[in-house]
């Protein structure tokens, strides 16, 4: 079979395609701020133009990216998108995202040093998800490198800024309408046997609280807004067992259970002018709202403030202002669509067992192409370990596995290609 060549170039060039992680990792494309964007679009055009693709850099404006992130003009936003038109009837896009976030605590190896130990690659973004960015790359190289063709075109994306929200990355490009395509597979929000077939949508909120600013010395002279947050913040703990009932479970295709859930304090602050012997006159904390699939983002967003609302009604000196600044609507993508059981199959092709579906209880960009986008897609990628944490790494089979996978989907037999040509 003409893909089993393909699996023995991926099997035997495993120490390329581990090159050419390190060589992606390497690149410090941390978010916030957004650091080497033009460094690491740079290194991608490259590599898919050595594999002939027809490649398009994308700059986000500079009046727009503003709005968004006030830093931009320091830190230009780019995007990438790479096609191979083989004359197909149908073009699958995949999706990936290259900025990685902050680094912090004790690591192993020096995070954009890559390193292999064992059957692992360790590095900032060796897991989320870069990896998936060589695993893709290398599966187009490796059917290039049989002299091969895929049955579908191919258009590849690879976006800035998912790790804020993706609005100038992968939002900016179905905007403006840069996508073309009939199937995306976004890479990431799933893996190993299971299948991604949608996310939980987000609301992140700014709950400032205000006091009025005096010595400590003389502290009935001021308002403490530090003790205002801390009350209404303990109030809004007792408002948890309102997500708690059985009817506000969501319940995903494979059975798992997905309950909306709410975190506060994920960033909390005072003032530039804070001291020890102040009154604190502000404080500001944050909340991360989890929307289920079967909720409505604006009823949830309207939820949470007529419970800030009833709370500070309750005390005359309780005065904050509430601002949103993350609003993404969850996503499901329908399992019996045809691309959903092909990927499926592509991925009990290689792993030998069949897949689960199933919705992850975070949020990738895969909503910008089904919700915006209207588009039939899955999210898949590589399987690694402490994603966000110390000491960030991926397995290198599983990097093989996934290569092959992709790989497998691009080169799908004429029959499945036939019955996805007609839907």
């Amino acid at each position: 079979m003409t893909v089993e060549k393909v699996f023995r170039t991926i099997e035997h060039s495993r120490g390329r395609l581990c090159n050419l992680l390190k060589e992606i990792v390497s690149v410090d494309t941390t978010n916030p701020p957004g650091r080497h964007y033009v460094e690491m679009v740079n290194l991608l055009e490259k590599r898919c133009e050595a594999l002939g693709l027809h490649t398009t850099v994308i700059p986000v404006p500079e009046s727009e990216t503003l709005s968004v992130v006030p830093h931009a003009d320091a830190y230009p936003r780019l995007n990438l998108i790479a096609r191979w038109d083989v004359g197909a009837n149908k073009t699958i896009h995949f999706n990936a995202h290259y900025d990685v976030v902050p680094v912090a605590g004790n690591w192993r190896f020096p995070p954009f040093a890559p390193e292999i130990e064992d059957e692992w690659l360790y590095g900032r973004g060796a897991d989320d998800m870069k990896d998936s960015i060589a695993a893709l790359l290398f599966a187009i190289s490796s059917i290039r490198e049989n002299n091969l063709r895929p049955v579908f075109n191919i258009e590849c994306s690879f976006t800035c800024d998912e790790e804020i929200g993706g609005e100038l990355g992968a939002g900016y490009l179905v905007q403006n309408r840069m996508v073309q395509a009939d199937y995306v597979v976004n890479c990431e929000g799933g893996s190993l046997l299971n299948v991604g077939v949608g996310h939980n949508g987000v609301i992140w909120m700014n709950v400032t609280v205000h006091g009025v600013a005096a010595h400590a010395s003389q502290p009935e002279k001021g308002l403490n807004a530090f003790e205002k947050m801390v009350s209404l913040v303990s109030a809004l703990q007792r408002q948890k067992a309102r997500l708690a009932p059985p009817n506000r479970v969501f319940e995903t295709e494979s059975g798992q259970h997905r309950r909306p859930t709410i975190s506060i304090g994920g960033v909390f602050h005072g003032t530039d002018g804070d001291k020890v012997n102040t009154v604190p006159a502000q404080a500001t904390f944050s909340i991360d709202r989890r929307v289920i699939p079967s909720e409505n983002l604006e009823e949830v967003e309207q939820e949470i403030r007529e419970i800030i609302k009833e709370i500070c009604s309750a005390d005359s000196e309780l005065a904050v202002d509430v601002k949103t600044i993350l609003s993404i609507a969850p996503c499901i993508v329908d399992v019996g669509h045809p691309f959903v059981q092909a990927f499926g199959e592509a991925v009990q092709v290689v792993r030998k067992r069949t897949p689960t579906f199933s919705a992850t209880s975070g949020f990738t960009d895969l909503h910008y192409f089904v919700v915006d986008g209207g588009l039939p897609g899955v999210g898949y990628g590589v399987d690694g370990e402490s994603a966000h944490g110390v000491n960030e790494r991926v397995s290198i089979p599983d990097l093989v596995a996934v290569a092959k996978i992709y790989a497998t989907l691009m080169m799908m037999p004429h029959a499945l290609a036939h019955t996805l040509s007609g839907s």
